[in-house]
């Protein structure tokens, strides 16, 4: 009972540290990548190299909007399929200011259907925001009806170049587990082609509601 208590409060200190770093999380670019995002680009990094499994993919851009605008598009997950690539539903099991835990279900081409769920966390001040999420056990799901991993985040901070933009970054890992020979394409619409849908479609999202 002891060792069990121990493991939870530095599992909860572990999640602390995570959420004040991304909160105060910097976010570094290039001046070339600064040159492209002023110009309306998405900056995609491949963070892959030496990965055995899975993906890891993040993207940048520049939204027009205020750091709560953003904010409040991202925390409302039962809107996720009308905007986020590839999500059929997202289901709330529970949900308050700074937590929730959702039961998402994918749908792929070919009619597959996968399903997780994550245990989110979010936050925002003046300056930064930021949605943190680790996928957590489904009791009942069969291996082929879910994925093997998920991690990631959002950070959204003011921009310092342009004070009427906010610069956002998406950050995550994938693992689909094991894929039928000659389905592995698949992998690749979920990490290379859908990141910067997430960041487009948000972007038009949060556009769309503050006009």
């Amino acid at each position: 009972m002891v060792r069990i208590s121990i493991l939870l409060v530095l599992s909860l200190i572990t999640t602390l540290i995570r959420e004040d770093s991304l909160l105060n999380k910097e976010i570094v670019l290039s001046q070339n990548e600064k040159n492209l995002l002023s110009q309306g680009e998405i900056i995609v990094r491949d963070l892959s190299s030496g990965e055995k499994d899975g993906k890891t993919i993040e993207a940048i851009c520049l939204i027009k909007a205020s750091i709560d605008e953003v904010y409040q598009v991202l925390i409302q997950f039962e809107d996720y399929h009308k905007f986020m690539p590839n999500i059929n539903q997202v289901e709330i099991l529970k949900n308050n200011s700074t937590h929730a835990i959702l039961n998402y279900t994918l749908e792929l081409p070919m009619h597959k259907i996968k399903k997780y769920r994550l245990d989110m966390s979010f936050g925002k001040d003046k300056y930064h925001a930021y949605l943190n999420w680790t996928m957590v056990s489904w009791p009942g799901l069969k291996d082929s009806e879910t994925i093997r991993n998920t991690t990631g985040y959002w950070v959204i901070n003011n921009y310092p170049d342009n004070e009427e933009y906010v610069i956002a970054l998406y950050h995550v890992f994938t693992d689909l587990g094991d894929m039928p020979l000659g389905l592995g394409w698949i992998v690749d619409i979920l990490t290379y082609h859908s990141v910067p849908s997430v960041l487009i479609n948000t972007k038009e999202r949060v556009l769309s509601k503050s006009n």
